[in-house]
C-alpha cells in the first residue's frame, strides 16, 4: 500500500473572493466608526475586523492547501489545524488588542468582529446561490 501525497489545491479563488469582501467591510468599518466615534473609535473598528480577517486568512490558507480523493484524510486534518489555529490566533489577537492598546472602544471592536463574521458566513452562501 502506497501513501499519496497530498496535491496543492488549485481552485480557492470563492475563498480569495471571501477575503477580499472582507477587506472591503473593513476599511468601510473603519471609516464608519472613525467619523462617528473618533481615532479609537476607527482603530477599534479596525482592529475587532483585522483580527477577523487575520484569523479567517488563516484558515483559508491552511485548509485549502490539498485537493484530491486520495488527499481525503490530509484535506480533513488541515480543516482541523486550519480552525484549531484560527481560534488560537483569534484568542491571541484580542488579548494583545487588550493589553497594549489602552483606548480600545469594546462596542467597536466586536462590532467590526462580528460584521467580519458575518460576511464570513453570507458570502459563501450568496456565491452558493448564484452558482446554481
Amino acid at each position: 500500500m502506497t501513501v499519496s501525497k497530498p496535491q496543492p489545491l488549485v481552485e480557492y479563488r470563492p475563498a480569495l473572493q471571501q477575503l477580499k469582501w472582507q477587506a472591503r467591510l473593513m476599511v468601510a468599518l473603519w471609516l464608519i466608526a472613525q467619523l462617528a466615534g473618533g481615532t479609537a473609535a476607527g482603530l477599534s473598528a479596525l482592529s475587532g475586523a483585522g483580527i477577523a480577517v487575520l484569523g479567517q486568512a488563516y484558515f483559508v490558507f491552511r485548509a485549502f492547501r490539498h485537493a484530491g480523493a486520495r488527499s481525503a484524510q490530509h484535506i480533513v486534518q488541515e480543516f482541523y489545524r486550519g480552525e484549531a489555529g484560527k481560534f488560537l490566533l483569534t484568542a491571541l489577537l484580542f488579548a494583545s488588542v487588550f493589553i497594549f492598546y489602552k483606548k480600545v472602544d469594546p462596542v467597536w471592536l466586536f462590532t467590526g468582529f462580528v460584521l467580519e463574521q458575518l460576511v464570513a458566513w453570507i458570502v459563501p452562501l450568496a456565491n452558493r446561490n448564484t452558482q446554481r
